[in-house]
């Protein structure tokens, strides 16, 4: 049987948060070869094989927004079975990389197991997470940007998680603005156009978690 694939790998989407689980294909050439999300067409990663060098990854950090090196010898390809990919400089998990079967069977129980201590949270919470985050620091970019303001002209803003929302407060003002956050599409459509016409209540001040 010809065997054309050297590996496994599941990453996280930066963009919308869904995870994607594919073979890493043996046969692309030396020249880099780019993943690319099913759900948003976001990149997920990029990799290269070359014959004395093995396989390099490059992986695309959603919380640091660098791009995160890894590399495995052809001895250590041949023994992976499942090993978890990080960023080192913030410890954020990036996804997975072995057998297909291996990371399948672990994404598979980790989902059964959340869904048994948490069953009010719902299916799919990993790619929630994922996508509130991405949310996060696409607002953190627009901030230094200069692009986000409250209607009143204040920088000084506050951002916090409110179940499926991502809440704003102006410091200055006291008004705030609540943006879904619940599919990819709301991730998509969150750029400094769609802040700009945002419904802003005026001088109410509301509690976000982890104030």
């Amino acid at each position: 049987m010809l065997i054309d694939t050297v590996c496994a790998a599941a990453f996280y989407c930066p963009a919308c948060g869904k995870v994607q689980l594919r073979d890493l294909q043996l046969f692309v050439g030396e020249q880099e070869h780019t993943l690319y999300c099913e759900e948003c067409g976001h990149a997920l990663a990029s990799y290269t094989l070359r014959p004395r060098q093995g396989l390099q990854l490059t992986i695309p950090c959603g919380v640091c927004g660098e791009q995160v090196p890894h590399r495995f010898t052809w001895r250590q390809l041949r023994r992976l079975r499942f090993e978890k990919l990080y960023c080192e400089q913030d410890h954020f998990e990036l996804g997975y990389i072995g057998k297909w079967e291996a990371i399948a069977e672990f994404l598979d129980f980790n989902a059964a197991e959340f869904d048994a201590l948490h069953p009010e949270e719902g299916d799919f919470f990993m790619e929630r997470q994922q996508r509130l985050l991405a949310a996060m620091n696409r607002l953190h970019d627009l901030v230094a940007q200069g692009a986000l303001s409250c209607p009143c002209g204040s920088h000084a803003l506050s951002a916090g998680l409110l179940g499926d929302n991502i809440l704003l407060e102006c410091q200055d003002c006291g008004s705030s603005c609540s943006l879904p956050m619940g599919t990819a599409e709301d991730l998509r459509r969150l750029d400094a156009d769609c802040l700009r016409t945002a419904e802003w209540q005026p001088g109410t001040l509301l509690d976000a978690p982890g104030k």
